[in-house]
């Protein structure tokens, strides 16, 4: 088993679903009291969103993930990876400063829709994420379709993200109005909706009667995870 190296704190909310479900897939995989070999260098969320605020280039929230990444190589991860979907904008940034290729979640997600037979999904996240062009390219790369939300809706997506899930509040109300807006990507075309936020599969899961799938980001990746550090087919 190669050692996984995960970036993590951004929200550690979904660090910690990365940490669980990482551990429950090896188990399953290897059986008996096996778990993970995982470093995490968890940062600090809230010196990760100054530097945004305070630097639309993004040259120093840019450089906290490339020095995190470069961090766990050094400490001698095999396997990198990030828990959070928005960070996988400086993919490019990081494969060219540190040479680590990491574990890209909109390229397993892609293969997991493409796997699914579908032309077209709704894209929920925060603002890079549904605006950003990592996930887009990505799923039209292989013929498929992305539909996000309108410009008002993207505002409400976002701003409950970083407002109510990243501080660990998951409340009904929320819930109702995050299954609306996936239905009505559906009535605009969409045939499933990609969960693009870590934190979003924590909020929608009892959502299991719903006429159309859900693709969870985070257990998605996890699974890429998994099987890039045990080498097998999940």
């Amino acid at each position: 088993m190669k050692q996984i190296g995960i970036v993590g704190g951004l929200s550690w909310i979904s660090t910690a679903e990365y940490y669980r479900l990482i551990n429950v897939m090896v188990r399953k995989e290897l059986g008996g009291h096996r778990s993970a070999r995982m470093l995490v260098d968890s940062l600090d969320e809230q010196t990760f969103l100054d530097a945004q605020a305070a630097d639309p280039s993004e040259i120093v929230s840019e450089a906290q993930i490339v020095d995190s990444v470069a961090r766990l190589s050094g400490a001698g991860a095999e396997i990198v990876a990030l828990s959070a979907n928005g960070l996988h904008r400086f993919v490019p940034a990081i494969t060219n400063r540190t040479g680590v290729n990491v574990v890209d979640i909109a390229e397993a997600t892609a293969s997991a829709v493409s796997q699914a037979r579908l032309t077209s999904v709704g894209l929920l996240g925060v603002r890079r994420t549904m605006e950003g062009e990592f996930y887009r390219r990505r799923f039209e790369e292989l013929g498929i379709t992305v539909i996000v939300p309108d410009d008002r809706t993207r505002g409400y997506v976002h701003d409950a993200i970083i407002e109510e899930l990243t501080l660990g509040h998951f409340t009904d109300e929320t819930r109702t109005k995050f299954l609306e807006i996936c239905k009505g990507l559906v009535n605009r075309g969409a045939e499933g909706v990609v969960l693009g936020c870590t934190e979003i599969p924590l909020l929608l899961d009892n959502s299991a009667d719903l006429e159309f799938p859900l693709f969870s980001t985070t257990e998605i990746h996890c699974q890429a995870i998994v099987q890039a550090a045990l080498g097998v087919s999940m």
